[in-house]
């Protein structure tokens, strides 16, 4: 397909994928989670270990520039390494990138020029390798609209009946506020323009808001979530134990703002996060600042 196509970013368990409607292709093999887009470069967290609970800190942050022509990419580069395996989501918050440390129960807040790192537990201090800690609630998720900073519980693998709940941060990453979601072991956060908090519902294949489901995507487990202006792109994946979950596969589902189906297919991997390439998308905390709330 014409690789002017491909509108999206798509990391995975195996690999970095570029989408669009019709199709899609894989551009990077590896181990893939947190997404995120800034100055036409793509930043993605990958990890070198496949047991993301190894204390082998082989997680990194890469770095690389995105042909607006080809949807190519420019020579991966490593900005930060020496990661726990487990994190999940990244963005730029305020100009700074932000990496979810998942099992280690911390947010990492780069300095602007990654000379340091910054640590801050706004959910409590955890970790998911201490045997039935109460504490931990599977942080991994973060989003917001430019000014209000949400961060996602969603008590996977610990509390996986325990409804999945929310923090509002303030400017310092210090909890102002938690509450409840009406879903299960739920992933992403997406603001709309008007205020409304959207999450994928993870167990049960739902796109919900804070009030409730607001359309059922699929019988698979959503994980991934892309708004633009006119478009929205959710991932699904199969589920399973943890040793089985490098070889899940999944899906994609393309809709408009209205959710009005415009294509789904399966992929031969579980996506983890879904961005826009040319950066123009909800889902980016930094994107939001830029435009005006």
């Amino acid at each position: 397909m014409p690789e002017a196509a491909f509108t999206h970013l798509v990391a995975s368990r195996e690999g970095l994928y570029v989408a669009g409607i019709a199709g899609c292709e894989r551009r990077r093999d590896g181990l893939y989670f947190g997404a995120t887009i800034r100055d036409g470069a793509a930043w993605v967290f990958e990890t070198l270990d496949e047991d993301l609970h190894a204390r082998t800190n082989r997680g990194r942050i890469l770095r690389m520039t995105i042909d607006p022509a080809t949807t190519g990419f420019g020579p991966a580069e490593v900005v930060a390494d020496g990661l726990d395996n487990g994190c999940h989501q990244i963005d730029f918050i305020r100009g700074r990138l932000v990496v979810i440390d998942t099992y280690r129960q911390k947010l990492l807040v780069f300095r602007e020029d990654f000379s340091d790192i910054d640590l801050h537990y706004p959910a409590g201090r955890a970790d998911a390798d201490a045997k039935d800690d109460p504490g931990y609630v599977h942080m991994n998720g973060i989003g917001g609209d430019g000014r209000e900073l949400y961060v996602m519980l969603s008590h996977a693998g610990v509390q996986p009946a325990r409804p999945s709940e929310v923090l509002r941060l303030d400017a310092q990453f210090n909890q102002v506020e938690r509450f409840t979601l009406p879903g299960l072991m739920c992933h992403d956060l997406v603001v709309l323009e008007d205020g409304r908090l959207i999450a994928n519902g993870s167990m049960g294949g739902f796109l919900i808001d804070r009030q409730g489901i607001i359309a059922q995507i699929d019988n698979l487990l959503t994980r991934g979530l892309s708004i633009g202006t006119d478009d929205v792109v959710i991932g699904s994946s199969t589920f399973g134990d943890r040793e089985r979950r490098i070889a899940a596969t999944g899906r994609l589902t393309f809709t408009g703002r209205d959710l009005a189906l415009r294509a789904r297919y399966d992929l031969p991997a579980a996506p983890t996060q879904i961005r826009r390439l040319d950066g123009r998308d909800l889902s980016i905390f930094d994107y939001r600042a830029t435009i005006g709330n």
